[in-house]
């Protein structure tokens, strides 16, 4: 029991501190988010941090795992039990454009998580793993909706590093110009480029079969 306990607080501890973190990165942005500030933030000795944390490329790198991985668990959990594939397509679609998986208030920390990697491997690590759980989540999705048959599986990986680009992209646009930014419409846009390219996969295949 006292060692579960212990793991329990220690859990609870770290979830705490990077709140913290969270909150300072926010604010002074990720690189001058000292462990000083989030001492203070958390209301700690500066000493207590490494108790938890090895290192601040440590924080930073589960920093990262918590709001990517998040938005990820949030939508693999939401459509799940979703029994439909097409409708359960469509309804990733809209989600990914929706302020649920576009956060503003993170905006500026995807760019410097991807700045840091540039210095950091275990940071680096950390992205591209998230890109390939990313990646692998639009694949499956794409190989369960109707109508995408005819693509072979390198084509539908390369879909899914696009539909990765296009999130990332309107996450970008939406917090500079948001005031020209509809992302249901981008929702829906990509959703019907994608269907016509299958359709036109479709057609290509059917011609080939019966010349």
């Amino acid at each position: 029991m006292a060692k579960r306990g212990r793991k329990s607080i220690a859990k609870e501890r770290r979830a705490q501190i990077l709140d913290a973190f969270h909150a300072c990165a926010v604010r002074s942005g990720l690189e001058k988010a000292s462990l000083r500030e989030v001492a203070e933030e958390v209301g700690l000795p500066v000493s207590n941090l490494h108790h938890f944390f090895k290192n601040r490329d440590e924080m930073v790198s589960e920093l990262e795992k918590r709001i990517i991985g998040g938005v990820i668990a949030e939508l693999d959990a939401e459509f799940r039990d979703e029994g439909d594939p097409q409708r359960r397509f469509r309804k990733i679609i809209e989600f990914l454009f929706s302020p649920r998986a576009q956060k503003l208030e993170d905006g500026s920390l995807y760019y410097d998580f991807w700045s840091l990697a540039h210095r950091s491997k275990r940071l680096r690590r950390t992205l591209r793993d998230q890109i390939r759980e990313q990646r692998q989540l639009f694949l499956e999705e794409l190989l369960c909706a109707d109508g995408f048959s005819a693509i072979s599986r390198p084509e539908m990986t390369e879909i899914a590093n696009i539909m990765i680009a296009l999130v990332e992209g309107a996450f970008y646009v939406l917090d500079m110009d948001g005031e020209n930014v509809s992302p249901k419409r981008m929702a829906r846009i990509t959703r019907r480029f994608l269907e016509l390219y299958a359709e036109d996969k479709i057609r290509e295949k059917s011609a080939k079969e019966n010349p």
